[in-house]
C-alpha cells in the first residue's frame, strides 16, 4: 500500500511538473536552416605539412571554397524571469572545398564537404536579442570527402562558435562564427606526376554561419 502511494505520488509530480513546463513554455522545439560561408583557407600547420615534409617543390597553394548550406533541428531552454537560456540543433551541414597547386607539381583537388553538427549553444539574452557561445562537435559522413580517411568519417570533431542574434514570436535571426579546437587531421593521398604523396589536413574550416529557425507550439 505505502509503495502504491509512492508510486502515485511519484506519476502526480511527474504530471504536474510536465504540464508546467507545458505552461511555461520552457523547452521549444523547431527547425533551422541557414549558409555557410567558410573563411580558412589552408592553415599554417598545412602549408608547413606540405611545404616541408614532403619532396616535391610548389610554388602556389591555396583554398578556393564554394558557399554552402545548413538545415535542421533546433531545441531552446528558456527559463521565465531569468536572461539565460541553453539551446542544441543537429544540423546536415554542406560545403565544397578545392585545394590547387600551380607551378612546380601543380595539382587541383575537389571535394564536398558533408557532415552532421550538434552545436550547443549557452548565453544571455536582452529582450529579443541574444549573445553566446557554445561547442559544435560532428560527425563526417562517410565517403562524402576525399580529404579525410574511412577510419577517421566515424569520430567526431570539435569545434567552438560565438553567436548572437534576434527572436520574435517564433522566428529567430542568427549569426554565428564557427571555428576548431586546433588540429583535427585528415590524411588524404595525392599521385602528382607519378608519386604518391599523403597530405595532412585540418578537417574543420573556421566559417561565417548566418541562419533562420521557425518554433513550432
Amino acid at each position: 500500500m505505502l509503495r502504491a502511494l509512492k508510486v502515485t505520488a511519484l506519476l502526480a509530480t511527474l504530471l504536474i511538473s510536465t504540464t508546467a513546463f507545458a505552461q511555461l513554455k520552457i523547452i521549444k522545439f523547431g527547425i533551422k536552416g541557414g549558409a555557410n560561408y567558410p573563411q580558412q583557407g589552408l592553415s599554417l600547420n598545412d602549408i608547413n605539412d606540405i611545404v616541408n615534409n614532403q619532396t616535391f617543390n610548389i610554388d602556389n597553394i591555396q583554398t578556393v571554397y564554394s558557399d554552402g548550406f545548413n538545415a535542421g533541428l533546433i531545441a531552446r531552454i528558456s527559463l521565465p524571469l531569468i536572461p539565460v537560456y541553453v539551446h542544441g540543433e543537429a544540423l546536415y551541414t554542406q560545403f565544397k572545398e578545392t585545394i590547387q597547386a600551380t607551378g612546380g607539381d601543380a595539382f587541383n583537388l575537389e571535394s564536398t564537404i558533408e557532415r552532421i553538427d550538434f552545436p550547443l549553444s549557452a548565453g544571455a539574452k536582452l529582450g529579443p536579442v541574444f549573445a553566446g557561445l557554445g561547442a559544435t562537435p560532428s560527425i563526417p559522413l562517410a565517403n562524402a570527402s576525399d580529404l579525410w580517411s574511412p577510419t577517421e568519417d566515424a569520430n567526431f570533431t570539435w569545434g567552438w562558435h560565438i553567436h548572437a542574434g534576434v527572436k520574435l514570436w517564433r522566428l529567430l535571426g542568427e549569426v554565428k562564427y564557427e571555428s576548431g579546437f586546433g588540429l583535427m587531421a585528415g590524411d588524404f593521398d595525392q599521385n602528382i606526376n607519378g608519386s604518391d604523396y599523403t597530405f595532412n589536413l585540418d578537417q574543420r574550416r573556421s566559417q561565417v554561419i548566418v541562419s533562420v529557425a521557425y518554433f513550432f507550439k
